[in-house]
This record gives structure tokens, sequence and C-alpha cells, in this order.
């Protein structure tokens, strides 16, 4: 478990959450104009769960070996997906060990299509399964909880 009071967190607040927003839209205007992707789907992934499931975003992941944690010190793991089909692999997941794991799928417009937990005990065989420790999207959402079938009204969903 991770000591909450050693690590330096980011709280996400309404104006992270804008913030946020004119990065989406500066990203696709840069890719209209210039055919070319930015790539902050990891970090816009990382905000959008953290402030759905209200957890804290971690300053500087790659030291702690997660992206987030919860009030009650679990440590959160968070891949992201954008656009595309539902074929394909998620980046690689780390050595530490964590407690949870999340999927945020996104479309092409950077709006949330998708959201998956699992716990890292379930995930931790099919990680183990790929030596890049990167299972396909469709592994992962196979023993993962889809967390938008139990939420209304959030509001990074795509309006349809």
């Amino acid at each position: 478990m991770v000591d909450i009071k050693t690590v330096n967190i980011i709280k996400i607040t309404p104006h992270i959450c804008r913030v946020t927003k004119r990065a989406i839209q500066t990203a696709l205007e840069y890719e209209k104009v210039t055919g070319r992707k930015l790539g902050i789907t990891g970090e816009i992934g990382e905000v959008i769960a953290c402030d759905i499931l209200g957890l804290n975003l971690l300053v500087d992941p790659i030291a702690a070996g997660h992206d987030a944690i919860d009030n009650e010190k679990n440590t959160y793991q968070i891949k992201t997906r954008r656009g595309g089909s539902n074929s394909g692999r998620l980046g690689s997941f780390s050595k530490h060990i964590f407690n949870y794991a999340i999927f945020v799928r996104l479309n092409s417009n950077y709006e949330l299509e998708g959201l998956y937990k699992v716990s890292y005990k379930k995930l931790k065989s099919i990680i183990e399964n790929h030596p890049k420790r990167n299972p396909t999207m469709l592994e992962f959402k196979r023993v993962a909880e889809n967390i938008l079938l139990f939420r209304k009204n959030i509001k990074w969903i795509a309006q349809l």
C-alpha cells in the first residue's frame, strides 16, 4: 500500500477539467491542420478516469509505478485508447503491483465511450501471458466491469 501523505497528488478540479477540454480542442485543431496527433490521449484518459471515479492523479506516475490513488490508498494503472476499432492492444503495464486497472475508451473526438475497471488479481495472469505485458482490449474487457453501465449523466460521455 502507498502512503497517500508521502506522494504528490493532483486533485481533479473543475478548473483542471476545463483546461483538459481546451487541450482536447487544441489537439483536434492541430490534427485537422497538420494530420498529426499531439499524443495526449493517455493524459486525457487519466483526467477523465480520475474525475469520474474521484481518484487523485499522481504527479510522478513513473516513479510510483501507478497513475492514480484513491482515498483508501488503492493504486491504479490507467490505460487509454482513442478511436478505431475494439481490436488492438493496450499499452504495457508496469511490473509494479497495483490494486486496480482502468481502461478508458475514447472516440476520435476524445469523448468517452467506455470505462472499465478490474482488480490486479483478475488481470495479473492475462498481463503475464504477454511478454510486453500489453493485453488486447478484448482480453481486458472480458474480465473487467463496465463502469458506465452503473452511472448516469457523466459529463465526459459522447453526445449521441
